[in-house]
């Protein structure tokens, strides 16, 4: 898939663009070099030619390259994000710019941890004109952003938009972030009932096992002793470290012994 990736991004460097045969031999250089997994040469070379301001055009499509390689083979995600920053600064067609902040967007908040960058990029292409196939995973990202950031209020309203999407894998997700938001809140009530809608809707197993979890902390937490100590029961079968379930049977049934003393 990645080869692919390059040959494409190659293939469209010599689309019509005019250039010299010295920068063609470059080009295909740097190429031979990818083929090769030397990824250090072939990037030298693309710097190089950029370094002697080719036309636009070429240079929009090796700042893409370049990113792409700095991203998925060296990881240097920083560098990666400052190439597809310049397409988009370069870039006046919409589907340059959208390719550069779908990466930006990725990278910034999988690799980086940089939730104010992936908010910015996911909130321009949200806002993009036609709007484009993908809205409603980038809404999903820009809400996941707000959270990492702890703007929780703004998070919660584009979460509970998403749950009003039909048959979408983001309106099921957005409803275990809700019981997540509410949750760090302290509004217990609340992130159990979101949880439960959640439940309704999920099919994984492992995942279902890990929310059942999370209900029961939430009922531990408002002290309702008897309704946590039940799911946790429930799944002492199946949590992946059933030690951990064990102790929290055993503090919750000394905690309602010591009640009714």
């Amino acid at each position: 898939m990645k080869a692919r990736i390059f040959l494409f991004i190659i293939s469209i460097l010599f689309t019509g663009c005019g250039f010299t045969s010295g920068l063609y031999k470059d080009i295909l250089k740097a190429q031979d070099f990818i083929e090769t997994r030397e990824f250090n040469k072939a990037v030298k070379i693309y710097e190089n030619i950029l370094e002697r301001k080719p036309g636009k055009i070429i240079n929009i499509k090796i700042n893409f390259q370049l990113g792409e390689i700095n991203s998925i083979y060296l990881n240097n995600y920083k560098k990666a994000v400052l190439h597809f920053e310049k397409v988009i600064n370069l870039a006046n067609e919409p589907l340059w710019q959208v390719k550069a902040l779908e990466k930006i967007g990725v990278i910034s908040y999988e690799n980086l941890k940089e939730f104010k960058k992936s908010k910015y990029a996911y909130k321009k292409l949200m806002t993009f004109i036609p709007k484009l196939k993908k809205q409603v995973f980038y809404k999903f990202r820009y809400a996941q952003s707000l959270y990492q950031e702890d703007s929780y209020k703004e998070a919660k309203d584009i979460f509970k938009e998403l749950t009003q999407e039909q048959n979408s894998e983001y309106s099921v997700q957005s409803y275990y972030f809700l019981g997540l938001v509410n949750f760090y809140e302290k509004k217990w009530e609340q992130s159990i009932s979101y949880w439960f809608e959640y439940l309704k809707r999920e099919k994984r197993k492992d995942r279902i096992i890990q929310v059942k979890f999370m209900i029961a902390n939430a009922y531990e937490s408002s002290e309702q002793l008897k309704q946590a100590y039940n799911i946790y029961y429930s799944i002492i079968g199946n949590y992946p470290n059933p030690e951990v379930i064990r102790s929290r049977l055993n503090s919750l049934y000394e905690r309602r012994v010591a009640r009714k003393r």
